[in-house]
Order: C-alpha cells, then structure tokens, then sequence
C-alpha cells in the first residue's frame, strides 16, 4: 500500500465519539487519501457528549477541513451546526461535517450505507421492513427503507422512543419483546449496539425469531460476525455484514470532504483485514 505523506499544507479530519478508539474511520480515510495522494489526513478524537459545544468550536479554530460522526452525537450535534442538508434534516441525524469558510454543514451518508447494500440483493418496494432500535442508525435505517418503497415498523425497547420516532416518519412502532411481530417482517435492520464488541454475546432478538425467508443486516462492522448475524445463518438467511454499510457511508463521506471520487477497492481491504 503507498505511504502517505503528511506536510504542513495536509487537510485535518476527524472521527469524534465516545467511545472511538475502535473505529476504523482512520485507517480506511488515509488508506483512500494515500492512495490518491491527497493532502488529507484523518485522526480519531474522543469528545464526551458535554465537550461537543466545544469541540466544534475547536474544529473552527484549528481549521479542521471535516467531521466523521459517530456514537452518541449524531443527534446532539444538529444544534450546533450552521446549516443541515436536507436529507440529512429530514433523517434528523448527521454523521459528515464540513467546514466552509468559516461555517459548518451537517450531511448524512449513512442511509446510503443501508440501501445500497439492500437493493444490490432486493428491491425495496412494497418489501416489509423491522428496524431495530430507536437511535441514529435508526433513523437513516428507516429514511432508506420509506426512500426504497418499503413498509417501516420501528421495534425498540422503550417503546414509548419507537413511537415518538415512528411519528416522525409516519410508519409504525412495537415494543422490541414483540418477537412475533418481528418475525412477520421480511428485511430485519439491528441498528443497537446489541453485539458490539464488549457486548458480543449479546443479540437484540432470541434465537429463533429469524427465519430462513429473512434478509437480516447488521449495521455493527466490529466484530464481523455478531451473535444475530450467527443466528441467521445457522437458519439459512441472508445476511448483510455492517462492514457493507461501512464501507458504503465512508465511501460517500470521503467524496464530501475530499469532493474526489472515492477509492472503494482500497477502502474495502481495509475493513477485510481490520
């Protein structure tokens, strides 16, 4: 692989959240720029949910070209932004930062990372879709979901969050306990950290609620195979990794802050050897 060079004219981005130290963003965003050589180069910084104020007044002062966003700020850093895209508006969750002259813009790519890993093996439209989880991902989950001509149920643990998000987008909402009700939809989203490393043997739904007529995607990249996705495929499902929704989100967020094709091969080998 190239080496990068970094020099006094290198354009900073970061990946912030809390926690961060796991996140490949780092590795594939410089993997990309040292592939291209671009005069781009991107660090990981741990900001508390109480330190986001002024982290982006930071990004201002140091002149920090751009943002990845992850957990738990995805929400939260609406009100701090001078202008939100429109898409990234209407999901109500932003995960790309670009500063412009002084001002900060919010995007969202992250519902680029659901529907385009779906509609490479389905098509959408008049399809069912459970999502599991009421949070960010959620959100961008069910934007793509309405976007591709599906039906949207919302299944969270309190269910009184699922309602308030299934309102926003005018679809429906269950409690997560509602395993049957989970079962009768065809395409399963987990967008909880149910399976995340440090909760590995954890999954969102017991054993058995997923059947072989299911489409069940992980948007966790780490660790490759949570105990969900382990559970579909000792029935047959078909499964879509989070490592597909990674790739396709950082792919898109490469192009906004660089506004350079990005390298998806390189950016790939990555993630597989991550």
């Amino acid at each position: 692989m190239m080496s990068q060079s970094i020099t006094g004219k290198s354009s900073l981005c970061l990946i912030i959240g809390d926690p961060v130290s796991h996140s490949l963003s780092p590795a594939m965003h410089n993997a990309a720029y040292a592939a291209l050589n671009l005069p781009f180069v991107m660090a990981a910084a741990r900001v508390e949910a109480s330190s986001l104020r002024e982290a982006l007044h930071g990004m201002r002062a140091l002149n920090i070209r751009g943002l990845a966003v992850t957990m738990p700020h995805k929400v939260a850093i609406l009100e701090f932004l001078d202008s939100v895209d429109q898409t990234a508006q209407t999901i109500g969750a932003v995960n790309t930062v670009i500063l412009t002259d002084g001002k900060l813009t919010g995007y969202n790519t992250d519902w680029l990372g659901i529907l385009r890993p779906l509609e490479r093996i389905t098509s959408l439209a008049q399809k069912k879709v459970a999502i599991l989880g009421a949070g960010g991902a959620a959100k961008a989950a069910i934007y793509a979901a309405l976007r591709g001509g599906a039906s949207v149920t919302v299944f969270n643990r309190t269910l009184s969050t699922a309602e308030d998000l299934a309102s926003t987008f005018a679809c429906s909402a269950r409690s997560l306990e509602d395993t049957d009700d989970v079962a009768r939809n065809e395409i399963i989203i987990n967008t909880t950290s149910l399976g995340m490393i440090g909760n590995e043997s954890t999954s969102p739904l017991p054993q058995g609620t997923v059947q072989p007529h299911h489409i069940v995607f992980e948007t966790i990249y780490s660790p490759a195979s949570t105990t969900l996705l382990k559970d579909a495929q000792l029935v047959g499902s078909k499964i879509i990794r989070g490592s597909e929704m990674f790739l396709e989100q950082g792919a898109a967020q490469f192009e906004l802050h660089t506004g350079v094709k990005a390298p998806r091969e390189v950016m790939s080998q990555i993630i597989s050897a991550s």
